[in-house]
């Protein structure tokens, strides 16, 4: 995409869909930090017939998420195309939440 003549540079990354998608699936697949920083529920919560009451502390687990198999096929291998859509451009996952929210 860039060649040999010269270093790439911030404005390469639109035309880079590969690059980012490697980088994605880096971050998703090594899973560095595999539970989040705790929130606190803001409000009573009902969530898949539990209950969870306003101040409650959540600890997610980013690897259910980051290794689900129904978002990431596979998702025990490391593989660039699952950001990438058939075209070949890249596609954001809801599911990538390597750090958390």
């Amino acid at each position: 995409m860039i060649g040999r003549h010269r270093s790439p540079c911030k404005q390469d990354k639109s035309h880079m869909p590969y690059t980012k998608a490697v980088v994605y699936e880096i971050q998703r697949y090594i899973d560095i930090i595999p539970t989040s920083v705790p929130h606190a529920v803001t409000c009573d919560v009902k969530f898949r017939n539990y209950f969870i009451p306003k101040g409650t502390f959540i600890i997610t687990s980013l690897t259910s998420v980051l290794h689900d198999n129904k978002e990431f096929p596979n998702s025990e291998m490391f593989d660039p195309a699952h950001f990438l859509d058939k075209s070949g451009k890249f596609k954001k996952s809801d599911y990538f939440l390597p750090f958390s929210k």
